[in-house]
């Protein structure tokens, strides 16, 4: 291996860890085409193919799982089947096959449960506990989310309880518990203040905002868009930019600015539909229809409301009932 490939393999890392997935790819890529050692290039294709589930695009990280698979066999890496067999649970996980990968998670949680293993323990529960809530099961992915919160704390892995923050302050404001909601991403917040995980912090702006925006907090909420709309549009964050634009939309619906609301709904449904992201479609195509209702164009909005309930059940999502959020 030469010391070129693994520094560019290195920067690809750092890029990653701090959310710049549109930087990273190019690199771990360029690292791949520059090295010849099995090594390098199944670490590389594990972080590809994390990267591409993260953006949205499923056939690619499937295209990349299988060659880190490939290059694990070449380099005698057996002992981290695990890591590929856990991403592939994952990108099936993102593909909508909610109750297979929820199943498959919970066999590793055994197996890691056992070993005491707690950090990854806390990531498993993480994972389930999202699972659980795009299926519409929200008591028990609320609690997926406190016992991953557990095992963190077990683990003094504090990105662990970032994340579990994060998802309980989600779950919670479907439920329209929005205090609970609140308070869970201002902890998630707080953690934040000394880390370098944008992507995190961009995530935690929004649903900060998303949670004020509900309590009619309208002022606060478009701050916390602004920043997180920042910084997603640094990472290059096209599928969660997405979210921001339609949570800019709400906030101008329920201030009665519809004009104000397309112009950020039309913005977010082209977000969306590049990163491929079925969830925010159906938001998106719901919020638009009522808009669109709200104007009197009735057909149209009727049309475009049945589209997105058609595509929620398509895609095994609950989307289309989250119309108070």
């Amino acid at each position: 291996m030469s010391d070129y490939s693994r520094k560019v393999f290195d920067q690809a890392e750092k890029f990653r860890a701090r959310g710049f997935f549109s930087k990273a790819l190019p690199a771990y890529l360029r690292a791949i085409k520059l090295s010849r050692d099995s090594s390098l290039r199944f670490d590389a294709f594990l972080s590809l193919a994390s990267i591409a589930r993260s953006l949205g695009d499923i056939p690619q990280a499937r295209k990349y799982i299988q060659s880190a698979r490939l290059e694990m066999k070449r380099a005698g890496r057996y002992g981290e089947k695990e890591f590929v067999d856990l991403e592939e649970i994952l990108i099936d996980r993102a593909d909508g096959k909610y109750e297979e990968s929820i199943a498959r998670l919970g066999s590793f949680l055994k197996r890691k449960t056992r070993e005491r293993d707690f950090q990854a323990c806390g990531f498993i529960e993480w994972a389930i506990g999202g699972a659980l809530r795009f299926s519409g099961r929200l008591v028990e992915s609320e609690k997926a989310y406190h016992r991953s919160l557990a095992f963190a704390k077990k683990a003094k892995d504090k990105d662990g309880q970032i994340y579990a923050f994060l998802g309980l302050g989600g779950v919670c404001r479907i439920q329209g518990r929005l205090s609970d909601s609140e308070e869970y991403y201002r902890k998630a917040k707080n953690l934040l203040s000394q880390s370098e995980d944008l992507f995190a912090k961009a995530y935690a702006y929004c649903g900060l905002g998303n949670a004020l925006r509900q309590k009619g907090l309208y002022l606060e909420a478009g701050e916390l868009y602004l920043k997180s709309r920042f910084l997603y549009r640094k990472l290059g964050d096209a599928a969660d930019l997405g979210y921001v634009e339609w949570g800019l939309a709400r906030v101008n619906m329920q201030k009665g600015d519809l004009k104000a609301a397309r112009g950020f709904l039309d913005r977010a449904l082209v977000l969306f539909g590049r990163a491929r992201e079925n969830r925010g479609l159906v938001l998106a195509q719901t919020s638009l229809a009522q808009v669109l209702h709200a104007g009197g164009e009735t057909s149209r909005a009727e049309a475009l409301f049945q589209k997105a309930v058609n595509l929620s059940r398509k895609s095994g999502l609950t989307a289309h009932l989250e119309l108070f959020t």
